[in-house]
């Protein structure tokens, strides 16, 4: 059921602004829909909250990152755990939180690319945004060496420059 369009209220708060409540809540949302992964996970630098009527409804979180595509070193924005709490999916809060990291990629932090990986049952919303899916490997590391990446990687062009195919290597955790 789609909610009558009220305005999605944004917030962009580093991991150090949050307060103890909305960390709270963030760790629970996290934790329900990313807990059952055996991974390990480098922790963002900021979230990009949305609220609707003060109501926390939908975040996506950010990190800088130099990784290696082929080889050469490639400073990106690593964009993770987006999530639009259940009873509000359909609504386009996700699609709207993914355009406002965009912005932030481009016009703040002036990266080139925000990458992330995803199921492949995610690719047409972060499509529908302007992410593109890429060949990869894309390999990272964990405690027991480096791992593949078995979802699909995608990217946004944020800064003219065109995406180069080919391995990935995200010089640590994945995000």
């Amino acid at each position: 059921m789609k909610l009558e369009m009220k305005k999605l209220e944004i917030e962009i708060k580093a991991i150090g602004e949050l307060s103890q409540e909305i960390n709270n809540q963030i760790q629970k949302v996290n934790n329900r829909e990313f807990g059952n992964d055996s991974l390990v996970y480098d922790n963002p630098e900021l979230y990009i909250l949305g609220f609707l009527d003060g109501i926390f409804v939908a975040q996506v979180a950010i990190l800088q990152r130099t990784i290696k595509v082929n080889r050469a070193p490639l400073r990106i924005g690593g964009v993770c755990y987006l999530v639009t709490a259940s009873e509000y999916r359909g609504n386009g809060f996700g699609s709207a939180l993914m355009k406002e990291a965009i912005s932030y990629l481009t016009n703040e932090l002036i990266l080139p690319f925000g990458l992330l990986t995803c199921r492949k049952e995610l690719e047409k919303l972060y499509m529908s945004v302007g992410y593109k899916t890429v060949i990869g490997p894309t390999l990272f590391d964990q405690a027991d060496g480096i791992r593949n990446c078995k979802g699909l990687t995608m990217v946004v062009e944020c800064g003219g420059k065109l995406w180069s195919d080919g391995e990935i290597d995200l010089c640590g955790l994945p995000w």
